[in-house]
């Protein structure tokens, strides 16, 4: 008999890619780096810019703060400050890595310690996503929060840059209908 837990093969398909998670992690969580993702979830290709957690949360928090301003007659600056609140971004975030940006701007170093790691992260986050389905592709930029959440559990592949929709007029009508990817 050992020590060790026993090994569930079902359990370990179900985790996340470490790869990507490290990816938002360091870079869009912790140095609030932007880049260009492109994911295979489901049969579907998603396309956009990868941002961090804190990104999204001030997007959501601002939309929000919006929303009251036209909603509620006359808010108070105390409930537009209850309201937000909901969404603070310190009080949400995911990302147990403390933002490296320090005061002035420049990035400070890292530190790492392997034995401390946060738990791995369950989403990511995607601006300007562009879905592409067969016979379908759909651009989410001009929505009030084109920004989407991803579960990361939900990822089945994915590649560092953007998919660009290519028209099929710019082809010679080479391609169908409905554009292609490159």
């Amino acid at each position: 008999m050992t020590d060790q837990p026993e090994f569930d093969p079902a359990a370990f398909w179900q985790e996340p890619d470490f790869l990507l998670t490290e990816l938002v992690s360091l870079f869009a969580n912790a140095l609030d780096a932007e880049l260009g993702i492109t994911l295979i979830m489901g049969g579907a290709i998603i396309s956009g810019t990868l941002i961090g957690e804190r990104a999204y949360l001030k997007a959501v928090n601002g939309l929000v703060k919006r929303l009251s301003r036209e909603m509620l007659d006359q808010p108070t600056a105390d409930d537009l400050d209850a309201i937000t609140g909901v969404f603070e971004p310190d009080r949400l975030v995911e990302d147990l890595l403390p933002a490296v940006t320090s005061e002035n701007g420049t990035t400070a170093e890292i530190e790492t310690d392997l034995l401390t790691q946060p738990p791995p992260l369950r989403y990511l986050h995607l601006k300007d996503p562009i879905l592409v389905k067969p016979g379908v592709t759909l651009s989410f930029s001009g929505s009030e929060l084109p920004i989407l959440r991803v579960r990361l559990t939900q990822v089945e592949g994915w590649i560092v840059g953007h998919a660009n929709v290519l028209s099929s007029d710019a082809l010679d009508d080479a391609f169908p209908p409905g554009g292609r990817i490159h």
